[in-house]
């Protein structure tokens, strides 16, 4: 439940993340708007048959509604193993260590 575990923590705990990258997941598009301000980078297999895409594609287009600028990278024929590629990227990694909570509260 990686990717919905994500979705699901950053929706409770709205203060404790300093940024997350959801894989292959989806949440609750009504929480968008708690989130919003969340940095986030969201990845998915085109061809997932496990999580549909449109998942994740959901809860993106509900971030950007709510005026969040989140980040999603969408892999071209992949199914549900989206996170070999994810956790191969050196930008994903300098992306996330160059977040921090300090860096929401300017």
């Amino acid at each position: 439940m990686g990717g919905f575990g994500t979705w699901d923590a950053i929706s409770r705990w709205t203060s404790l993340f300093a940024a997350a990258v959801p894989v292959c997941g989806g949440g609750d598009t009504a929480k968008a708007s708690s989130i919003k301000d969340i940095p986030l980078w969201a990845f998915h297999g085109d061809k997932d048959k496990v999580v549909l895409t449109s998942r994740s594609r959901d809860m993106i287009a509900a971030l950007k509604k709510h005026g969040g600028n989140p980040s999603y990278t969408e892999y071209l024929n992949t199914g549900h193993n989206a996170w070999t590629a994810t956790y191969s990227n050196p930008e994903l990694f300098k992306w996330l260590f160059a977040q921090s909570k300090s860096k929401k509260k300017k």
